[in-house]
C-alpha cells in the first residue's frame, strides 16, 4: 500500500481494516486513528491481532519490516505461544 493510499483512507462509522498483504492491515478508527496491525494464528489454531505501532509514526515498509521479523523468528513467541509485541 502505497503512501498515497494510506493517507487518502478515510474514517467511517465504524472501525475497519484494509488488507496490505501477508496477514499486515491498517486499522483505520472512527476518529480518524491509523495503525498496523498483524493477524497471527495461535498455536490452539485461534486468530489473534499483535500492533505494530500507529501511522504514519509507523511507515508501511517498517511495519512490513516488523511483520516479516515477527513471522520469521520463532524466538519472538512467548512459552504459551503468543506472539510478542515488537520493540
Amino acid at each position: 500500500m502505497s503512501d498515497t493510499t494510506l493517507s487518502g483512507l478515510e474514517p467511517e462509522t465504524g472501525v475497519y481494516r484494509e488488507l496490505d498483504g501477508n496477514g499486515l492491515y491498517i486499522k483505520v478508527k472512527p476518529s480518524g486513528a491509523k495503525s498496523w496491525e498483524l493477524r497471527y494464528k495461535k498455536p490452539d489454531g485461534k486468530w489473534s491481532w499483535v500492533g505494530l505501532g500507529g501511522y504514519p509514526n509507523v511507515s508501511a515498509s517498517l511495519a512490513r519490516r516488523k511483520a516479516s521479523e515477527l513471522r520469521a523468528d520463532e524466538a519472538l513467541s512467548y512459552p504459551n505461544g503468543y506472539a510478542r509485541p515488537p520493540s
